[in-house]
Order: C-alpha cells, then sequence, then structure tokens
C-alpha cells in the first residue's frame, strides 16, 4: 500500500513541475527583449567624462571630450565601472558621473495595445499577453 502512495506522490509531483515549466514558457514567451550595444555619456550634453585606467577613482585618469562620446561598453563592469576601449587601450567610467545609454526594444507577436497610466507594468514597449 506504501508504494502506491509513493507512486501517486512522484506522479504529483512530476505533474506540477511539468505545469510550471510550461507555465514560465507561456509567460516568459512574449517578453523576449532584443538588446543593442550599451553606450557610456555625459550627463550632460557637451560635457567631458572622465576616464580612468582601472576600476577605482584613485586611479589615473583622462578625459574623454563630447567629441568622441558616446563610448561602447567593452566588457562587464566591476565595482561601478564600466569598460571602455579608446584605441587598443581599455579605460574605466564611473557609473555614478555618466549616463548609460541602453537601447532594448521588446519583440513579441502581440501588441499590448492602448494602456492607461494605472494600467500595471504600463509602457509603450510592452508585449501582450
Amino acid at each position: 500500500m506504501q508504494e502506491v502512495r509513493d507512486a501517486r506522490q512522484r506522479v504529483k509531483r512530476a505533474l506540477l513541475a511539468a505545469t510550471a515549466v510550461v507555465a514560465f514558457a507561456a509567460t516568459a514567451g512574449g517578453y523576449v527583449f532584443a538588446q543593442t550595444p550599451t553606450y557610456v555619456d555625459a550627463l550632460k550634453p557637451g560635457a567631458a567624462v572622465k576616464l580612468y585606467s582601472a576600476p577605482d577613482t584613485k586611479s589615473s585618469s583622462v578625459d574623454a571630450d563630447a567629441k568622441s562620446l558616446p563610448l561602447p561598453i567593452a566588457g562587464a563592469s566591476q565595482k561601478g565601472f564600466y569598460p571602455v576601449k579608446i584605441g587598443q587601450t581599455t579605460y574605466w567610467a564611473d557609473g555614478m558621473a555618466v549616463k548609460i545609454v541602453r537601447n532594448v526594444q521588446a519583440r513579441c507577436s502581440q501588441s499590448a495595445g492602448v494602456q492607461a497610466a494605472g494600467t500595471l507594468g504600463a509602457a509603450a514597449n510592452r508585449c501582450g499577453n
């Protein structure tokens, strides 16, 4: 009798796991985002960005003028600093002193349609259910 109960519990757990996987796939399928390269830009238009030789503010620094901005991020951030490349040299931009530009667009088969400000998760860049 105990074996029958154990078998029923295993079947219930397997069905629950399968249901969870299907539910996750159904909800996550509409929220696929296409990430384009991320850039570092000055907080104010025309301002220079201070770049450091290491991911800290104590290392030597140079200024990237407004003509060379925005700079593409060349890797993962460390300690709140973003790596950027100028020529063959890697510099680090302080994340608190720059604006990070991310061009993220939703790709979905069904648009969210018209939304009001009171709609939970309301945004122009959102997929429908």
